[in-house]
């Protein structure tokens, strides 16, 4: 998919884009944990002497592996970002920030890809699971007996630590 705008020859006013979003543009920056994702990015661009603000809006979906039970899971993605665009004065160099975009005067387009991104992955929560209850029956079985045997693990470890006798060694200390 093609994320770009063309800015030369535009007059000032406002212009207004619309791109979908898939999981090819996860693919193509090699995001494993993004499988698949339904959005309409809408970009509101405003032309005026010298630069160019754009309003840079998501919404839609995105599917992720649950933390928990490794299922899909379906999380609901909106944004609203700003993006300052302008020529580069004599003698300053193209920049590229998370808030701005300095182009050379001789740019044809803007290529906004990897805002879009990046824009997107931000707004993903840290933990992806499932609501309480939707998680797959079979894997949290799994995960509680595992759990146990670990919790059962644990207590043998403590009994036969050649470490265990160094706790009161330093509680009889501290009296």
């Amino acid at each position: 998919m093609d994320y770009k705008i063309h800015i030369s020859g535009l007059a000032q006013g406002q212009y207004e884009y619309e791109f979908p979003v898939d999981g090819t543009l996860f693919r193509e920056f090699e995001n494993q944990q993004i499988i698949d994702a339904d959005l309409k990015v809408r970009v509101v661009l405003e032309k005026g002497s010298g630069w160019i603000n754009a309003a840079v809006e998501g919404k839609g979906s995105v599917n992720v592996e649950c933390d928990r039970c490794l299922d899909e899971l379906s999380l609901p993605v909106e944004f609203n970002q700003s993006l300052a665009i302008r020529s580069a004065k004599l003698g300053e160099e193209a920049e590229v920030s998370d808030e701005y975009i300095i182009v050379d005067p001789s740019e044809t387009e803007v290529d906004l890809k990897q805002f879009i991104y990046d824009y997107i992955c931000v707004n993903l929560p840290l933990v992806t699971v499932h609501p309480e209850g939707e998680c797959n029956p079979q894997m949290l079985a799994k995960l509680e007996s595992l759990q146990a045997e670990e919790g059962k693990g644990q207590e043998d470890k403590d009994i036969y630590s050649p470490f265990s006798g160094l706790k009161d060694l330093l509680d009889s200390k501290e009296e």
